[in-house]
């Protein structure tokens, strides 16, 4: 998610708004990176009709696969729009990287035009449900139906999986709990490029409501090691990044993990351990984005140290 929770309804609600390209800003920003891949990225001068969220697609020779689809069908249409006026080719993946709204809003669109949908099994367990918290306790009937009618995942899997776009190939390699309990990124070797969805903030503070901050530290790493010289797409923030800000991402919540320890050390939860901590997240990550969510990370990080957060859980498949 991209702003801090229950703040985001205004942009939901006016998803279908009409507005001219002469009146308002793009919803995203196309960035070209290499051997058909481009990213997306969210223009928060769009306001609410910015895309909420970053995406990103690769051309292959036969098709096309898109990753992630945005928070409002308005903005996963004009995406739409623009692959369909660099290639003529199919788009035939949609991958969501995890299930926030933020992320899954246009799936239906692209279903629409013939594309199938993929994503982690939890992702289509929690998509419908999950999702209703970002509007709180007062959600309205429209709210939930825009939550309850999401497209959902057609395909999905619990491993990593390959799709092929002729004989391109990317990998969706499902990775340890981080951002979500089912979290996704897909590497595209051939212009060796990592599209992390909510696993990587460039220079902008996460949204850690789903979070198990050890894993994800664990994740990272490993991409890292796996991926040196790759260039990563980020779910959020305004550019792709290399590894040495996949880093900085990754020592924020390390930072954040070790300020707090120390904290409950001296016997701090909750607001108290917020008023120790704050200043020198302030400190250290004031100039990043969405600073807003400084304090509901602080929060949410001593609550799954202390063992009582509460994370959704994967649904019990039976055959």
């Amino acid at each position: 998610m991209n702003r801090p929770i229950l703040t985001i309804s205004a942009a939901l609600l006016l998803s279908c708004a009409t507005i001219s390209s002469a009146q308002s800003p793009a919803a995203f920003n196309l960035i070209p990176l290499t051997n058909g891949v481009s990213a997306a990225i969210d223009n928060p001068a769009a306001k609410a009709d910015s895309s909420g969220s970053n995406a990103a697609f690769i051309i292959g020779p036969d098709s096309v696969a898109v990753v992630d689809t945005f928070e409002n069908p308005t903005a996963a249409q004009k995406l739409l729009d623009d692959i369909h006026s660099q290639t003529k080719l199919p788009i035939r993946f949609i991958v969501n990287t995890h299930y926030h709204l933020d992320h899954v809003a246009g799936n239906q669109v692209f279903a629409n035009a013939g594309a199938i949908v993929l994503a982690h099994q939890n992702v289509r367990t929690w998509e419908h449900t999950e999702n209703l918290k970002f509007f709180g306790a007062k959600i309205t009937p429209q709210q939930r139906t825009f939550v309850e009618t999401l497209g959902l995942p057609q395909v999905t899997y619990t491993r990593d999986t390959t799709i092929y776009l002729g004989d391109r190939r990317a990998i969706l390699l499902r990775v340890m709990p981080g951002h979500t309990g089912g979290d996704t990124v897909v590497y595209d070797s051939t212009a060796n490029v990592v599209i992390c969805g909510d696993l990587f903030w460039n220079h902008t503070l996460p949204n850690l409501i789903d979070a198990t901050t050890d894993q994800w530290v664990a994740t990272l790493n490993t991409l890292l090691a796996d991926y040196p010289t790759a260039t990563f797409v980020p779910g959020h923030g305004d550019h792709p990044g290399t590894a040495a800000d996949l880093r900085d991402f990754r020592d924020y919540l390390v930072f954040l993990r070790t300020a707090i320890a120390a904290a409950q050390a001296t016997g701090l939860k909750g607001q108290p351990l917020v008023e120790a901590v704050l200043p020198q997240v302030k400190a250290k990550y004031g100039s990043w984005a969405f600073f807003d969510f400084a304090q509901p990370d602080i929060l949410r990080t001593d609550e799954e140290l202390r063992g009582v957060k509460k994370i959704p859980q994967p649904a019990v498949l039976t055959r």
